[in-house]
């Protein structure tokens, strides 16, 4: 029995190994280089807010605080239901920015997602043509706005750009280090399925795409009622219409910054929650994916085996080493392009913890519930 579990462990390695070399020859192919030069777009920012009020008054000020005139974006704040300050806050701004708007949710319609539709009604909203996401929770440079600028052409549809979490005072170093890795290693996946025309996931954190693509891939359209995936699903319907070019902002000018999650329960919900949407990605991608989440619990596997058959720790350790060289190939050049390279200590213990995660996030996710914004979830609304 184990001589067959073990051939299967190798081609499973070697499957995860392919994927990770495509991810690669992907991520050199991303560049700065052969920009177009500023097109002077307008912007609609949509950013939807469910009780941020700690957190959205600076995000709106960075917002409002581009290289661009006010004349050149709008920012769209929408208010999820929220029962705290948020609505007040922005408010108060609102009533000193002319260029931002609130926009009020009272009730989301059964069976589609809350954040879809707070998103679905802020780009209702828009007056201009390309619409860009941030989550209330971010903060944005300065030169944001005129970075995306750079990147869209006749020919762009859709651009994806860079975030890192912020320090945070007080939070414990390693397991802000760890989850930091841990959501950088999403960012590094985006950026390299990008660059090999395959994108995969994505992050409204920092995200931009012309209204014209949403509507001619009829928006969410069935995918509404997921509850998560307001960011990749939607990529992955542009990308899919074949009409528009997806393009991975490659600038530290256009970097955005979000808060880590607070507590190790809230990072394991959070994970839940995006592990939730992968079975509602088109096949191209699950296929390109499943080998990858086949690779991780067949090395837990083997590290269980082991109690059994020591040869099974042997293997696991053969395996975590093929995993371990697979994410450097990735991590070291994408903590330089991310700027993070500090956080390169904290991947050896990080590979570790990612296993059992990875494997519990997606199962839990997928068949049974997670909490988000205070509510519990399904995957998909009812």
């Amino acid at each position: 029995m184990l001589a067959y579990f073990t051939i299967i462990c190798a081609l499973l390695s070697a499957l995860y190994v392919a994927v990770v070399l495509f991810l690669y020859s992907g991520f050199r192919r991303l560049s700065s280089r052969h920009l177009v030069s500023p097109h002077n777009l307008k912007f609609s920012i949509v950013i939807a807010a469910r009780n941020e009020e700690r957190a959205i008054g600076r995000c709106l000020n960075s917002v409002l605080n581009q290289t661009i005139g006010a004349s050149q974006y709008q920012v769209i704040l929408v208010n999820d239901r929220s029962t705290d300050a948020t609505a007040s806050v922005a408010g108060e701004l609102a009533a000193r920015h002319p260029n931002l708007s609130v926009v009020s949710v009272r009730e989301t319609p059964a069976g589609m997602s809350p954040k879809k539709h707070a998103v679905a009604l802020g780009i209702a909203s828009a007056a201009n043509e390309i619409i860009v996401f941030t989550d209330a929770d971010c903060a944005v440079p300065p030169t944001w706005l005129e970075t995306i600028d750079r990147y869209f052409d006749e020919h762009t549809g859709l651009v994806q750009g860079i975030t890192v979490y912020e320090d945070v005072a007080g939070m414990n170093r390693l397991f802000f280090g760890l989850q930091a890795v841990d959501f950088l290693s999403h960012g590094v996946v985006a950026a390299a399925a990008i660059g090999a025309d395959l994108p995969i996931n994505s992050n409204a954190n920092n995200f931009a795409f012309r209204k014209a693509a949403f509507d001619q891939a009829h928006g969410y359209g069935k995918l509404g009622s997921v509850v998560s995936g307001d960011d990749d699903l939607l990529l992955q319907r542009i990308w899919r219409s074949k009409k528009w070019r997806i393009r991975y902002m490659a600038d530290a000018a256009g970097k955005v910054t979000t808060l880590p999650t607070t507590t190790v329960r809230g990072v394991f919900e959070q994970r839940k929650r995006w592990g939730s949407k992968t079975v509602h990605y088109s096949a191209r991608q699950i296929c390109l994916l499943v080998p990858v989440f086949l690779f991780y619990c067949a090395t837990v596997a083997a590290l269980v085996a082991g109690f059994f058959r020591p040869a099974g720790f042997g293997l696991c350790g053969a395996m975590l080493v093929v995993k371990f060289l697979g994410e450097m190939s990735l991590m070291m050049p994408g903590t330089k392009l991310f700027g993070e390279q500090r956080l390169r200590r904290f991947i050896p213990f990080a590979s570790l913890i990612q296993l059992p995660m990875v494997v519990c996030a997606v199962v839990l996710g997928v068949f049974g519930r997670f909490a988000w914004k205070g509510q519990r979830f399904a995957r998909t609304s009812r």
